[in-house]
């Protein structure tokens, strides 16, 4: 296992976590499952009883698959080259943690785990797992080609700019306008308007990833989109460049005369 990858995804959940809709869709889930009590919960639980498991069910099953598909999607990003069926491979392979979460909490909350209702309950979380995987994607996708309602651009040139690649692998919380790219470590920040999303590649593909999107290389370990610069600050000597999320980034004195020529620096 990819030790990089892995802590690529554990991040990943842990921004699932801080994420408003996240949060909420648990809550609904949790809701819906605890007061219709599918899978025999009616029946074996009271209704506090049904809450409290199906709020630990939602919570672990949503993180365990959400990390866990981007782990794999990444990993087989070298060995999958076609996207959907990257993308159900990774969906299905994360299944097979998400199965194992169920068996452990249900083991515990029916103190007993008999093997044929364990195949069949492994059986149900890859073919949710999968589902809700390709719900995300296709969700996803929908809303990147969605156009604005509206009279058609006067010309070219108010025509909207096509998404950039790399944006795919942002979540869709978090997908928005590329504002920068920035490199911590083994890993690239890619910042939107709507938040930021840290993914295990190096800047050099990230920057090929970000076209069409019109930006400079400010640093070594910086990128930014040039609209998204709204105000240069200088202080003793050195440049700093802030976006229009207030995020503050540095120009390195190598990368300056690049700055110069994309009309960032005067």
């Amino acid at each position: 296992m990819n030790r990089k990858a892995l802590q690529l995804a554990l991040r990943e959940r842990q921004g699932a976590l801080g994420n408003r809709y996240s949060r909420v869709g648990m809550i609904l889930a949790t809701v819906l499952l605890a007061v219709s009590g599918p899978f025999g919960t009616f029946q074996s639980f009271n209704v506090g009883q049904r809450f409290g498991y199906w709020a630990i069910m939602v919570v672990a099953c949503y993180l365990t698959g959400q990390g866990a598909a981007t782990l794999f999607i990444e990993l087989l990003r070298e060995r999958i080259a076609q996207r959907w069926p990257r993308v159900i491979v990774a969906g299905l392979l994360a299944g097979i943690p998400v199965g194992i979460v169920v068996l452990v909490i249900n083991g515990i909350a029916y103190q007993h785990i008999a093997l044929t209702e364990s195949l069949n309950i492994w059986l149900y979380a890859t073919i949710v797992t999968l589902a809700v995987v390709l719900l995300f994607v296709t969700l996803s996708d929908l809303m990147k080609s969605a156009a604005p309602a509206g009279p058609a651009p006067a010309s070219a040139e108010a025509t909207l700019p096509t998404p950039p690649p790399i944006l795919d692998r942002v979540p869709l919380p978090q997908r928005g306008k590329l504002l920068a790219l920035v490199v911590e470590d083994h890993y690239v920040d890619i910042v939107t308007d709507k938040g930021k999303t840290l993914v295990l590649m190096r800047l050099a593909d990230a920057i090929r990833e970000a076209a069409p999107i019109a930006g400079v290389q400010i640093h070594r370990s910086h990128w930014v989109a040039r609209d998204a610069v709204v105000k240069v600050h200088r202080s003793d000597g050195k440049l700093t460049l802030e976006l229009s999320n207030g995020l503050k980034l540095p120009v390195s004195r190598g990368y300056l005369p690049a700055a110069k020529e994309a009309g960032l620096v005067a």
